[in-house]
């Protein structure tokens, strides 16, 4: 990417009673604005549960970064606002 562009990729998982499946990935316009996605699958060997949502991030400085995240699945919605502070 060039010098101010950066791709973040994410993948999480958890293997036990309730299986759980993450992938993510971010795209910073520049060193301080992203915009993303995220996926998430759960299966508790009853329900499967997926989850997507966008998500973006600002840093302020380059300390705290503030951001929120929009989801929608399997009979859910969610709204996150969140602040992020790195050391």
């Amino acid at each position: 990417m060039s010098q101010s562009q950066f791709l973040n990729l994410e993948a999480d998982s958890a293997f036990d009673d309730t299986d759980s499946l993450t992938l993510g990935a971010d795209y910073y316009f520049d060193q301080a604005f992203s915009l993303g996605t995220a996926n998430n699958i759960q299966d508790d060997g009853e329900d499967d549960v997926d989850f997507f949502s966008i998500r973006s991030k600002y840093f302020i400085n380059s300390n705290f970064a503030v951001g929120g995240e929009v989801g929608f699945g399997d009979d859910v919605q969610a709204f996150n606002i969140n602040a992020t502070y790195r050391f």
